[in-house]
C-alpha cells in the first residue's frame, strides 16, 4: 500500500461516510472525477481547490 504524500486530507474520507454519500456522487457535485477525488482523499494529491469544495459541500468550517 503506497504512504500518504498529504495525510492532512485523510480526515475528508471519514467526513464522506459520515454524509451517507457515495464518492462518486460528491465528485459529481464538485465537479470533479471520482479517480480525482478518490486520490485527494486518500492523500496521494494535495487538491487543494478540490478539498476547499469538498469542504463546502459538506459544510465543514475550519
Amino acid at each position: 500500500m503506497k504512504k500518504a504524500r498529504y495525510p492532512e486530507n485523510l480526515p475528508m474520507k471519514l467526513e464522506i461516510v459520515k454524509s451517507r454519500r457515495t464518492i462518486k456522487e460528491i465528485a459529481e457535485k464538485i465537479g470533479v472525477s471520482r479517480e480525482v477525488l478518490t486520490n485527494t482523499v486518500n492523500g496521494h494529491y494535495k487538491g487543494i481547490e478540490i478539498i476547499k469544495k469538498l469542504k463546502t459541500e459538506l459544510n465543514i468550517i475550519d
